[in-house]
């Protein structure tokens, strides 16, 4: 999934300075929709962690798997289609960090009241909260640089827009084809492929916008180094696990062992795609920071 414009070499604005920033009143609207929504997962989440086993508790988790997915682009539509307003940046990470919290007590009180072993509730503590403290500071990270850089592209806000649809709708279908204790492998297959598609476009805003990487020649010339070939290798990982998850989302039960094994490829893409993009982006920040320093007049003597 590659943004449709010109991809060459970013170019830092002229002092490193924001020329437009609206303040966050602006985006008041779009805050309190991304804010119902995601308290609305968080609700279901909760309902499901404290139920006793039974329809309601049963429902209640695998509704909120096909919502949790649209969380996650509700939360980057916050991030990176506000960009003319720095105050929203402070407020989208606040929003992130606290959803994030949730997840991380919710899912483990969840495992718990399935009966997972010791183990995995550590694991499934320490994995949210991994991707709540990590991706907080990444996103935050990507949204400073395309600030730096103007990169106002409303090319991604459509695209984003068009992937919300597309989860939307593949959620619905889900729901229409029936929830209950024998759909929830089918619906976890689902909730992976809707989840691949805003991770997708995420990772190829920090390597192709931020970054500044040619497409054609990283396709054609293989012109890239290791990290970069590794953060495009980890998102390719991403896309076939999504693709993988959909064929499997439409078998009316498929194997959990299948299910299961693409999550888990889809988790070591995730950890590694994160390490070698925050490399990605952070050295094109360096970059950038260099060039604006070359760029400053000397001081009179």
């Amino acid at each position: 999934m590659l943004p449709s414009r010109s991809h060459q070499q970013p170019k830092p604005s002229a002092a490193g300075d924001e020329k437009v920033d609206e303040p966050a009143s602006e985006y008041a609207r779009l805050e309190r929709l991304v804010v119902a929504w995601l308290v609305g997962d968080s609700i279901l989440l909760t309902i499901a962690s404290l139920s006793k086993n039974g329809r309601g508790k049963t429902h209640a988790t695998h509704l909120e798997m096909l919502t949790w997915p649209i969380c996650m682009s509700m939360c980057c539509l916050y991030f990176f289609c506000t960009l003319d307003s720095s105050a929203v940046g402070r407020r989208a990470v606040g929003i992130w960090a606290g959803f994030w919290a949730h997840q991380a007590v919710f899912v483990t009180v969840l495992f718990w009241s399935e009966g997972s072993p010791t183990y995995q509730l550590f694991g499934a503590f320490l994995w949210h909260a991994f991707l709540g403290a990590a991706f907080a500071w990444l996103m935050n990270l990507i949204r400073s640089e395309l600030r730096a850089l103007d990169s106002l592209d409303t090319t991604r806000t459509t695209r984003l827009l068009e992937i919300m649809g597309l989860q939307t709708a593949v959620g619905v279908i889900a729901v229409t084809q029936g929830i209950g204790p024998k759909a929830g492998d089918r619906l976890a297959a689902t909730g992976l492929f809707q989840l691949s598609l805003c991770m997708a476009w995420l990772f190829s805003i920090a390597i192709f916008d931020v970054s500044g990487i040619d497409p054609h020649l990283a396709v054609t010339k293989l012109r890239l180094g290791l990290v970069e070939g590794s953060a495009l290798f980890f998102t390719g990982l991403m896309v076939l696990c999504g693709f993988s998850a959909y064929v499997l989302s439409e078998q009316s039960r498929p194997k959990q062992r299948a299910v299961e094994g693409v999550w888990g490829v889809f988790a070591i893409a995730i950890f590694g795609g994160f390490c070698c993009t925050a490399r990605v982006v952070w050295v094109a920040r360096r970059r950038r920071r260099s060039k604006v320093g070359d760029s400053d007049p000397e001081p009179p003597a």
